[in-house]
């Protein structure tokens, strides 16, 4: 099994995947999918009143890989709730992507395909704003 990501890591990650409007998933069915009730998500991640335990660390970043592996998928019943199943082969989401990289001094715009649920690297926005503090 995969070594969870450092904490200060994770938590810069699982913020900016929970700030995302166009994630996928709603924070409750994450929260379901890692095995953690929503309170407990909520405090941690988004408004930092609580602590981040190992518990809580392992078992987010186990359901953030699966989500960003393609392995689950949100599913609809008849009566419009929504629910997670993991899927026997993984499709992992793509979509357009730009961003910004140094090459020899220059800065260059790097476009192309990436994974929907890779929320490693910074946004555009999120570069641009820091270069401008």
């Amino acid at each position: 099994m995969d070594q969870p990501l450092p904490r200060r890591q994770l938590m810069v990650l699982i913020r900016r995947f929970l700030k995302d409007k166009n994630r996928g998933i709603s924070i409750a069915l994450f929260a379901d999918l890692c095995g953690i009730s929503l309170s407990t998500l909520r405090d941690v991640f988004l408004y930092n009143t609580e602590p981040l335990s190992e518990f809580v660390q392992r078992r987010v970043w186990k359901g953030y890989q699966a989500w960003a592996k393609g392995e689950v998928a949100v599913m609809q019943n008849q009566d419009n709730t929504r629910f997670t199943e993991y899927r026997r082969h993984p499709k992992p989401m793509v979509k357009r992507s730009m961003g910004l990289t140094v090459v020899n001094g220059e800065i260059k715009v790097k476009v192309g395909l990436v994974n929907k649920a890779d929320y490693s690297q910074p946004s555009l926005n999120e570069q641009l704003e820091r270069g401008t503090k």
